[in-house]
């Protein structure tokens, strides 16, 4: 019990976490205007919890010092909800920012009240800041959110004792109370959301070359091409005579052989330095997705024969590569690249048909040299 829990510890706090991921997962499936909204309904909860203290120690008389730095934070966090709800999906950057402002906001507010054990409550809203620290920023993030908590309760607990407006022991439950709930809320969240990430992720990719699978190319090109539009490149790549290949050296090459072709598909778009979404769409089918032009694309291609060409093995591939290109605006991209892929996928065929190891292009029809990205 003990090893597994060590397990799912290293793993919890060694996960990648990728902001921008994130966010396009959420927006390929309909829900970031849905998330934004609701953290906005929360900042400008937060804005009217700071307005009502302020109202409630005007009519008693005082209850709460500071009232002008917590009229600014009911404000501000009313106009933070409002941006939330209205404008665009913030950087990665600007969302740290607001779960910084979010806790110090939360911390500020308490700390103007002149009883620390009537504030205690306050404490609460730390653990709605730390679920969005969990969904937005991950497990390191989180560490920070709850280290801070701590701190909080720790302080506001001494305070409090300090004060002797109520009952040492009366303060103590409190504390009790509270803190594993602020603090157990986000982690528990963060267990739940981990699992389902890493079935998320895992769902996305293919388990043999670590490359996207079809489903996952869908997605991931979503963040490949600006609003404003690029011109965009599809290669279609088919390993040639494949099923010979495993008939005649086993099932364990073949497997080496993909593997290889997905290295070397990796290693062509890093050669050239172009953005690039690499996707295994069948069982010796490649997709590669470029953020260039026809030039590029066909030096993509030529890099990729010569990558191939210096696998090592016990068998040696070919590919069959079509490519296709087009201008595309950022929020046409999905269709475009369907649109490209059929004509891409139809310009490989074309190559496997005069004979495989080459390349030849949709928009020309024109047939590469053998083992070449640059038409002959």
């Amino acid at each position: 019990m003990e090893k597994g829990f060590r397990e799912f510890l290293r793993i919890w706090w060694r996960q990648p976490f990728d902001f921008a991921w994130t966010a396009r997962h959420l927006r390929a499936r309909g829900m970031l205007r849905i998330h934004q909204v609701f953290i906005g309904v929360f900042s400008l909860l937060y804005g009217l919890t700071a307005l009502l203290t302020v109202v409630w120690a005007s009519r008693d008389g005082g209850a709460v010092t500071g009232q002008p730095l917590v009229m600014v934070v009911a404000i501000s966090s009313a106009v933070l909800g409002v941006i939330w709800i209205v404008g665009p999906f913030p950087s990665e950057r600007q969302s740290v920012a607001f779960a910084v402002y979010a806790d110090l906001a939360v911390l500020t507010v308490i700390a103007c009240y002149q009883d620390a054990f009537v504030a205690m409550p306050g404490l609460a809203l730390l653990a709605a800041n730390g679920i969005y620290i969990v969904v937005a920023h991950g497990p390191r993030a989180l560490a920070l959110h709850l280290a801070f908590t701590v701190a909080a309760f720790g302080w506001l607990y001494g305070l409090a004792l300090a004060q002797d407006t109520a009952e040492p022991a009366v303060v103590t439950v409190r504390v009790l109370v509270l803190l594993p709930t602020v603090v157990g809320v986000p982690v528990i969240v963060q267990s739940y959301l981990l699992a389902l990430r890493m079935g998320a992720v895992d769902a996305l990719y293919d388990p043999l070359t670590r490359l996207l699978n079809r489903r996952g190319l869908d997605e991931e090109i979503t963040g490949l091409v600006p609003a404003g539009g690029a011109q965009i490149g599809v290669l279609a790549v088919d390993i040639d005579k494949f099923k010979a290949i495993n008939d005649a050296h086993g099932h364990d090459t073949g497997d080496r052989v993909l593997v290889s072709v997905a290295n070397a598909a990796r290693d062509a778009v890093t050669s050239l330095r172009v953005r690039s979404v690499i996707a295994r769409t069948g069982g010796e089918e490649f997709v590669l997705v470029v953020d260039a032009g026809p030039r590029t694309v066909l030096q993509v291609a030529g890099q990729l024969h010569e990558a191939v060409a210096r696998c090592d093995g016990a068998t040696v591939p070919t590919i069959s590569v079509g490519v296709a290109t087009a201008w595309t605006a950022g929020d046409e991209l999905p269709r475009a690249v369907r649109a490209l892929l059929e004509r891409a996928d139809a310009a490989m065929y074309r190559a496997k048909s005069a004979g495989g190891n080459r390349t030849v292009s949709a928009d020309d029809g024109v047939s590469a040299a053998e083992g070449s990205g640059v038409p002959g």
